[in-house]
């Protein structure tokens, strides 16, 4: 009985956690919520082709748009989507813990679902007329279910319906998933079921994405998205006057010389970026404005905080388990999903709603395959596993970064402290700051100034630049300062700025780095609503 209240406890605080934002924080709708809402109204994109060069329509989530739209009036649509996508992703979450539990035992169940309900960056998401809440919604059991795959082939037909459906709302995801169980189902002995699975797979998934191909493009409107895995940090701004869209075509090519260009550079510059476009997929934070409740905000940043501990947690613990056993079938299935995240963030872009959907499903087979270690050796072993990806983490801390701090207008002034002996020892030298306008040309300017007013960096009247870093020669003087303790820079804002036309910085959060100040205001960026951090700022021997 006391079991069973504290089951039910948990349950209705973990929905109410999901209702309270559903009900009370403001629905998040960007460009792209705006097309697949409309696609939906006039029933475009889910039995027939729509062409869109930078949102690629999904015809599941298009579908389930249309649902939600049709059971209530025009004035609370969005509102009801965020609602029902909530309510999915708790019952989702319940569901999972559920399955878990039953193969793991009760309390890693319950810690199961603790985790997950208190991953508030899933949450967050729900808010948003966009794909990812329904995709984790959908993905998570199947993850579940793949634990322990399907005997029967009605089942394994079942199966490849449900990765079919999750196919048609998040592409990405389904072809994941689908690798997964064919993974599942070959380590478990049931190599027979394969093809029932790819039957059911195909009976759902071929109609659908035969109606709505779109002639000429293969790529169903995903070439930009590999052309922003290609450039440095997937840096890609807008213009004033934008060029026409090349074709498909072009712009793979256009990205595979972007990645044979970065190939053959040198030095600390390519390795870190490289780092990054790999790693920030699945360790960076995607941008969430929570100051509609200071309490939720609260929660949120120490969500926050921890999630990148929690992921190095399942991987420590996805590399220490046995190759054999019960937890085999989750280290494989754990360990391919995080490589299929790096690929993705390498070639699709490095954006971390794109992974988000992905990362309960890591969770759960962390902790499935930490329930397998049943010695302490092996647990100390994950132990020094995990310190060792700490380490490496806080190496290549840029990898953390959160989006988007913001300067919106002249005179802001930003400091940020450099350590004793985080500079080179002598020149020359060159220092990066991560710091650019995202749409161009731009006269949104920025000066950095050293101790006493030392003018290190200052842009140019009309800016028409594209990297995203802005990059500086270091003086002897700074140089010898640094030697002797810490020293400050400042970054002051300078020129035109307006609504379209101001800087975008990523900031590393605490604890990873010695956090900036911004002068006048106790955030770092009081426009989009991150409390504070540190700048993405490094530093090299030698000229640029």
């Amino acid at each position: 009985m006391t079991r069973r209240v504290l089951y039910g406890g948990l349950a209705a605080l973990g929905l109410a956690l999901y209702l309270w934002p559903a009900l009370a924080a403001p629905v998040v709708r960007w460009s792209d919520s705006e097309l697949d809402l409309d696609w939906a109204r006039r029933g475009a994109g889910i039995s027939s082709p729509v062409v869109s060069p930078h949102h690629p329509p999904k015809p599941g989530y298009i579908l389930f748009l249309r649902g939600a739209i049709a059971l209530g009036p025009a004035q609370t649509e969005a509102r009801r989507v965020v609602v029902i996508q909530s309510l999915l992703l708790w019952l989702s979450i319940g569901v999972t813990a559920l399955l878990g539990g039953r193969r793991v035992g009760a309390r890693w169940g319950v810690a199961l679902y603790v985790v997950l309900v208190l991953f508030l960056r899933l949450r967050d998401s729900s808010s948003a007329v966009m794909s990812e809440a329904l995709t984790a919604a959908l993905l998570l059991p199947i993850a579940a279910v793949l634990l322990d795959p399907p005997r029967r082939a009605v089942t394994a037909i079942l199966l490849g319906l449900a990765i079919a459906a999750l196919f048609l709302v998040r592409p990405n995801a389904g072809a994941a998933a689908i690798l997964l169980a064919v993974v599942s189902l070959w380590m478990s002995g049931g190599r027979r079921r394969i093809v029932p699975l790819l039957i059911g797979f195909a009976v759902l998934w071929i109609p659908f994405w035969a109606a709505t191909s779109v002639p000429g493009d293969p790529f169903r409107g995903m070439a930009p998205a590999f052309i922003s895995g290609s450039v440095d940090y997937s840096w890609t701004p807008g213009h004033e006057h934008p060029e026409p869209e090349p074709p498909p075509f072009v712009q793979v090519r256009t990205a595979f010389e972007a990645w044979k260009a970065t190939l053959g550079e040198r030095g600390v510059d390519r390795s870190r970026q490289l780092a990054w476009r790999g790693l920030h997929g699945p360790l960076g934070t995607d941008f969430y404005d929570a100051r509609w409740s200071p309490a939720y905000a609260r929660m949120a940043m120490l969500s926050r905080v921890v999630a990148p501990l929690l992921t190095l947690a399942a991987l420590a613990a996805l590399l220490a388990a046995p190759t054999h056993g019960d937890p085999s079938v989750a280290k494989a299935l754990g360990l391919l999903l995080f490589a299929l995240l790096v690929a993705q963030s390498l070639f699709l872009g490095a954006l971390p709603r794109l992974a988000l959907p992905f990362l309960p499903a890591l969770f759960l087979f962390g902790v499935v395959a930490f329930t397998g270690l049943e010695s302490a050796s092996p647990r100390v072993g994950t132990a020094a596993l995990f310190a060792l990806l700490v380490a490496a983490v806080a190496w290549q801390r840029q990898v953390l970064d959160w989006e988007w701090g913001l300067i919106e207008t002249a005179g802001v002034r930003i400091t940020q402290t450099i350590p004793r002996g985080a500079l080179p020892r002598q020149a020359p030298a060159t220092l990066h700051i991560r710091i650019a306008p995202p749409l161009m040309p731009s006269n949104a300017g920025l000066e950095v100034l050293g101790p006493g007013g030392q003018r290190l960096f200052a842009s140019s009247g009309d800016t028409s630049r594209e990297a995203p870093v802005v990059t500086m020669a270091l003086p002897p003087g700074l140089l010898d300062a640094n030697r002797r303790g810490p020293v400050a820079l400042e970054l002051l804002a300078t020129g035109n700025y307006d609504p379209t036309h101001y800087l975008l910085f990523p900031v590393i959060p605490p604890p990873w780095a010695t956090a900036a100040a911004r002068e006048g205001s106790r955030e770092i960026s009081p426009a989009s609503g991150v409390g504070s951090g540190s700048l993405d700022w490094w530093a090299h021997p030698g000229a640029e």
